[in-house]
């Protein structure tokens, strides 16, 4: 049984115990944790440049977690010195709330003024910061919330010009839906003036994951030995799909589990339970990790390994489930003799376990192998040596990690009725 730690223990207890500075995988918009991935350097550059270049109205679009919020706080602290930012991130907020909230956020009057009155005043500071040399900017959140109301009024807001530049740089950030919003004939007003579209999507490999991990350790200062290996990287990849808010959630949650258990290696199967327990499942475009793809859409039926009594010249072996079985001739090189038999008759052979893994796989996903991996280990047992006496104790404590209860049920019995079929042990 695991100790947890005592409650009572200092808050910095968990920074401290792995030698980071501070949380290396919290979800705020932080920029000192910006990812330097050509993705997202590009975006930055992008939006850069449209300021710069006083572009007038960009898009941002991405998923939920892909990393927008934090390209924009990059964006302003990089931009600080010479661009005065209006940061906005407000649900169905209306056309004349837009303008309210920029005039109230750049120290204007607004009071007992119309919304023709306050986008006057507004002209007037933009003009007076022009002869100054900066560059106003307002940037919107969310913005696949926006009513139709506030998406026209962007309209208003980029006509503010002179006769040679935009006076108000607008960057509209969103989902894609945001996008697919835009193309409805009644918005071509706001499309045609978007000067820069940007797109951002989710890492696309595990090595991108891996560097991204990586990255965030350093941020917090850890040049300590490795903390996640790569079975664990790859168990991350596969519930993330690679999206970066899912990779936090899930490192922060699993290296919370790795500390209260009192060890320095996060491993796949710590992964796994921290993704379940997070009711997470496999990510949309999620990796293959060595082991047979699953899905109800998708999901092999696996292979039986049902063994009959040697007749003959022991050469079949029925497999199937139980709703179909065929017959599978074994080669020559696959024959054993009877002395080679009874010498491991009281080990489990490798085809019993590679059933097994199939069959637990169905049930769990392709992280079974190491939950098998690990509970052999907990029984103080190697899989090229494992006895048949606690091959009963391995099922139940495997079973204990599917959650679904049908889908454990299922593995129990069919792990039970292959158990049932090997040639009863010597005494």
């Amino acid at each position: 049984m695991i100790e947890l730690l005592s409650s009572q223990e200092d808050e910095g207890t968990f920074e401290s115990y792995f030698g980071f500075r501070e949380t290396p995988f919290g979800v705020t918009p932080d920029p000192r944790f910006f990812y330097s991935h050509p993705l997202y350097l590009e975006g930055l550059a992008a939006l850069v440049y449209g300021i710069k270049a006083k572009k007038g109205l960009m898009l941002l679009t991405g998923e939920v977690g892909t990393g927008k919020t934090i390209l924009l706080r990059k964006l302003m602290r990089q931009l600080e010195t010479t661009v005065q930012f209006v940061f906005i991130s407000s649900n169905h907020i209306t056309s004349y709330g837009l303008v309210e909230l920029m005039i109230q956020d750049l120290g204007l009057a607004n009071k007992e003024k119309n919304r023709l009155e306050m986008i006057h005043e507004l002209n007037e500071h933009l003009l007076q910061q022009l002869k100054k040399g900066h560059t106003v900017a307002l940037l919107i959140d969310e913005g696949q919330n926006l009513s139709d109301d506030a998406l026209e009024g962007l309209c208003s807001l980029s006509n503010l010009e002179t006769e040679e530049e935009k006076l108000l740089q607008i960057v509209l950030v969103g989902q894609p839906e945001l996008a697919t919003r835009l193309t409805k004939s009644s918005f071509r007003r706001i499309k045609q003036r978007i000067a820069i579209h940007h797109r951002l999507h989710s890492l696309q490999t595990v090595g991108e994951v891996e560097d991204y991990i990586r990255h965030r350790l350093r941020v917090v200062g850890y040049d300590g030995p490795e903390i996640f290996n790569r079975e664990a990287i790859e168990a991350v990849w596969y519930y993330s799909a690679g999206t970066p808010r899912l990779i936090n959630i899930v490192c922060d949650s699993a290296l919370a589990m790795t500390w209260q258990a009192f060890k320095k290696k996060v491993s796949a199967y710590t992964i796994m339970k921290a993704a379940s327990a997070l009711l997470l499942e496999r990510g949309y475009e999620a990796p293959k990790l060595g082991v047979p793809e699953v899905g109800a859409l998708r999901l092999k039926t696996p292979t039986r390994i049902h063994q009959k009594r040697t007749e003959g010249n022991g050469t079949e072996v029925n497999t199937g489930d139980p709703f179909q079985r065929t017959v599978v001739q074994l080669h020559a090189t696959d024959q054993v003799t009877i002395s080679e038999m009874e010498a491991n008759a009281t080990v489990v052979c490798a085809q019993f376990f590679d059933y097994m893994t199939r069959i637990a796989t169905a049930a769990m996903g392709p992280m079974a192998h190491l939950v098998l991996r690990d509970q052999i280990a907990a029984l103080g047992e190697s899989r090229d040596a494992f006895p048949r006496i606690k091959l009963r104790q391995l099922v139940d404590l495997v079973s204990r990690e599917i959650l679904n209860e049908t889908m454990r049920d299922r593995f129990q019995n069919m792990m039970f009725q292959e158990m049932d079929a090997l040639q009863p042990l010597r005494v």
